[in-house]
């Protein structure tokens, strides 16, 4: 190379690395990075594709008008139905009155699971829901006095709606797993011995 000279030749030589001795952290983390984007733009298609077959199933009109939006921004229509639906969950969930979204994200998908369960005639996942509703009918109960308490702790509505989620969500499977580690061995047996007295 002409612009560089002898000695500058000869420090970069002496600081070069071997050739086998791997890949270097910078390179690690460009590695990582990379991949990562890879997963997140392939789970973004996926999403993409799932929010298109949702609107084949959406009326006529709702679609003509996410068309027309589509052609306006020049964005696909699965991007602008997605996103308008963020806005939409934004804003239910910061300018609702919290106890109606508490109620809503709790009731709404399980009670759908739960009837869905029974129309299917399925029981193997009876166990979790009965858990689910005692849980959440409990939450709701106590939810009154502590509310009050608990409510100076900084998001504790979002924890508290993001453990509602985790209880009901069908990978999380957060019900059957209080039941196995709290209910079954510690509350059933109380009852066990209240009915042999």
């Amino acid at each position: 190379d002409p612009f560089v000279s002898k000695e500058e030749r000869k420090v970069f030589d002496a600081t070069a690395a071997p050739a086998d001795r791997g890949p270097s952290r910078e390179e690690e983390s460009c590695f990582f990075l990379l991949s990562f984007l890879d997963d997140t733009t392939m789970e973004i298609e996926s999403i993409k594709a799932q929010i298109d077959e949702l609107l084949t199933k959406v009326p006529a009109p709702v679609v003509q008008k996410l068309e027309e939006v589509a052609s306006a921004t020049g964005q696909p229509k699965s991007i602008v139905a997605g996103g308008g639906a963020v806005v939409l969950l934004l804003l239910f969930l910061f300018l609702c009155p919290q106890p109606l979204v508490f109620t809503v994200v709790g009731v709404f998908y399980p009670t759908y699971a739960s009837l869905k369960m029974l129309a299917d005639e399925k029981t193997d996942k009876a166990q979790m829901w009965l858990t689910y509703w005692l849980l959440f009918t409990s939450f709701k109960v106590a939810m009154g006095p502590l509310d009050f308490f608990l409510s100076f702790i900084p998001f504790y509505f979002y924890l508290k709606l993001t453990f509602l989620l985790w209880l009901f969500y069908p990978q999380s499977n957060g019900a059957q797993h209080v039941f196995d580690k709290l209910i079954k061995p510690h509350v059933l047996p109380l009852l066990k011995e209240a009915k042999a007295d």
